[in-house]
């Protein structure tokens, strides 16, 4: 069952065209309680017709929450709704980012990290100066992230391998040793629809995020090596469905997941691209399905059915037909408004 949303935004955002041509450019709900609300809630955000094409009324859906509040506040009653029961060591798995690029404002995080009494953690990358713990640990310091809470970067220690069960490509997921020692994980991610080739959510922050330098060859080819390679993109897509399996296994029901979906900015070549206004914060027990409302409340704004296609392949969204297969999660999914 599909159902298309009329939604409508605040007053007083202007909202600049990008009219560019379209070219390249680099789960199951478990372990928490879903709040029982009216699901046929509409919800007021955007002044023109978005097309929220995953959201139904099935009562079997995944339950995804949303506000309109892109702060603190709202952060934290999204991530209050879900009755996450936070146990031993929390991990608050995000992205520091590369240096001088768009990341989350720590401030927003500060209230939950002190509620959850939470630890960032992330994994070393590809590129200077993230591919060393020391400059990893750098940039947390120059993003405002170690002076909000503890910073662990996951592979300064070694590595361990999460199995994947299933898997089209991959037979296990590779991250740092360190994950090991989490209880309760909660993923946050800056939503990033137009920034780049591969959309920036939840499933990449399961997946290439997660893994330390090895681990990250290993999902670029495809199950192949650990050194960077490019296999085609079907098998790309599918080893990150891979990895994300093997994340939620690894840690069964005893992650949370939240999209910011905020300083939305365009930043490829996707023909009738626009910036965004803040449009707020989702979150959910399902990483398929908390994607599929955030890649809905953005892409859902194209002009055309046509340019919604063609946003959706430019950036690779298949990858969440590919979870859902490998039951990490659903696409379909219930919305419930948090004041």
């Amino acid at each position: 069952m599909r159902k298309r949303a009329g939604i409508q935004l605040g007053i007083g955002f202007i909202i600049v065209f990008l009219l560019l041509g379209c070219g390249a450019a680099v789960g199951k709900q478990q372990g928490l309680s879903a709040v029982q609300t009216d699901a046929n809630k509409k919800v007021d955000l955007v002044k023109q017709e978005t097309e929220l094409a995953h959201q139904v009324q099935d009562t079997n859906a995944p339950v995804v929450y949303y506000t309109k509040s892109a702060n603190a506040q709202g952060l934290l009653k999204v991530y209050e709704a879900l009755n996450q029961q936070p146990s031993g060591k929390v991990g608050i798995k995000l992205s520091f980012e590369a240096p001088g690029a768009s990341h989350l404002d720590p401030q927003m995080l500060k209230p939950l990290v002190d509620k959850v009494q939470g630890t960032f953690i992330d994994s070393n990358g590809f590129t200077s100066p993230r591919d060393t713990t020391a400059g990893n640990l750098k940039v947390a310091q120059e993003h405002g992230f170690s002076a909000v809470g503890p910073v662990d970067i996951l592979d300064s220690e070694g590595e361990i391998d999460l199995p994947v069960v299933g898997g089209k490509h991959l037979k296990f997921h590779r991250t740092g040793s360190h994950f090991a020692n989490y209880d309760t994980l909660i993923s946050i991610v800056h939503f990033k629809p137009h920034t780049l080739r591969d959309y920036g959510g939840t499933i990449k922050n399961l997946t290439i995020c997660l893994a330390s330098i090895g681990g990250k060859g290993i999902i670029h080819s495809g199950g192949k090596n650990t050194s960077f390679s490019e296999g085609s993109m079907k098998n790309f897509m599918e080893s990150l469905a891979d990895a994300s399996k093997g994340a939620m296994d690894y840690k069964q029901g005893r992650w949370a997941f939240i999209n910011v979906l905020n300083n939305l900015q365009v930043q490829d070549t996707c023909s009738d691209a626009a910036n965004m206004p803040d449009i707020g914060i989702l979150a959910s027990a399902d990483p398929v399905a908390v994607d599929s409302a955030a890649l809905d409340f953005t892409y859902g704004r194209a002009p055309s059915a046509q340019a919604r296609k063609a946003w959706e392949n430019k950036h690779n969204t298949d990858v969440l037909q590919y979870a859902e297969e490998l039951g990490v999660g659903k696409k379909n999914y219930r919305l419930v408004e948090i004041e």
